[in-house]
């Protein structure tokens, strides 16, 4: 028997192309789901938490079992964005750019339905303190990759839900809100990425090249507020889907950069600005629980 690398067997392989067919379908590889099945049904295995050492204690203060760390990943292609304005004309552009926007949003979705697939799988009724990466990597041209990790948790006496609900909020966050009768509903997220478009005689307008005086370049101003009118119209419409009557820790991030899109003769410069939007949606649905009063002596007299 010559030496190197271990032969995969055909049971192996078998279910190597059993998860890369759940992955292609929106879900979790085997390994994976039998993990955290044996976490929830009581087995040895040791659980895994993100959570710190005052977060794990104030879990158990609050009734809540940390269960497992829980993580939801995608790395999405981005494809061809296709100019859909007037190169060539006068006066300043801003339009959506659909394809990249479509796809920061369906990247996001994937990775948030794997992290609701795993918590779902571990018997857990929430996820707290739900982490959100992304990044671009150079072995991968035009892709991205959107990666979200949390801590799947049980309250105590409550049966694993069928779905979980996602949640940026720490643990005494989550906490507060359940005790005063406010029920979190899930994440809400939006990203949408403008371009913004220079006019066709920008350069040649008084001051761009050599100011002199301080003035707003107004097709840049209106490009942010186009796209966070866009982002939080959607945020909206997604909390109105869970019935919620607020969002709350709301994070507001956007980022811009100079391009130049269209084809060598028929081009036009701009700026390319992403904006995006996360929080959690939330909903009344009691009166705060009654602390029970304590009763205090003044000694001091």
């Amino acid at each position: 028997m010559s030496g190197g690398e271990p032969q995969e067997t055909p049971a192996q392989e078998a279910e190597e192309e059993r998860s890369l067919e759940r992955i292609e379908a929106g879900g979790i590889p085997l390994t994976a789901e039998r993990r955290l099945s044996e976490l929830r049904d009581g087995g040895s295995a040791a659980f895994t938490s993100d959570l710190s050492v005052t977060g794990f204690a104030l879990c158990h203060k609050l009734g809540l079992k940390p269960l497992s760390q829980v993580m939801g990943s995608s790395i999405y292609q981005v494809g061809y964005q296709a100019s859909t304005w007037p190169m060539m004309m006068g006066g300043s552009v801003l339009t959506e750019m659909d394809t990249l926007s479509e796809a920061w949003n369906e990247v996001r979705r994937r990775a948030l339905n794997r992290l609701e697939l795993e918590a779902r799988h571990a018997g857990a009724d929430a996820v707290v303190a739900v982490q959100l990466r992304t990044s671009t990597h150079e072995w991968a041209a035009g892709a991205i990759e959107y990666a979200v990790l949390g801590t799947a948790v049980r309250r105590a006496g409550a049966h694993p839900n069928e779905q979980p609900v996602l949640t940026e909020l720490s643990v005494s966050d989550y906490a507060q809100l359940v005790n005063a009768g406010i029920e979190p509903l899930g994440i809400v997220a939006w990203t949408s990425v403008f371009f913004a478009a220079y006019e066709a005689n920008w350069l040649m307008e008084p001051n761009r090249m050599n100011p002199v005086q301080n003035y707003e370049l107004p097709e840049f101003t209106a490009g942010v507020y186009g796209a966070r009118e866009q982002v939080m119209e959607r945020l909206g419409a997604q909390a109105q889907l869970l019935q919620a009557s607020g969002i709350v820790g709301v994070r507001i991030g956007h980022t811009i950069r100079r391009q130049e899109v269209g084809s060598a003769n028929r081009s036009r410069g701009g700026l390319v600005i992403t904006f995006d939007a996360i929080g959690t949606a939330v909903r009344d649905t009691a009166t705060p629980a009654q602390q029970t009063p304590k009763t205090t002596v003044d000694l001091s007299i």
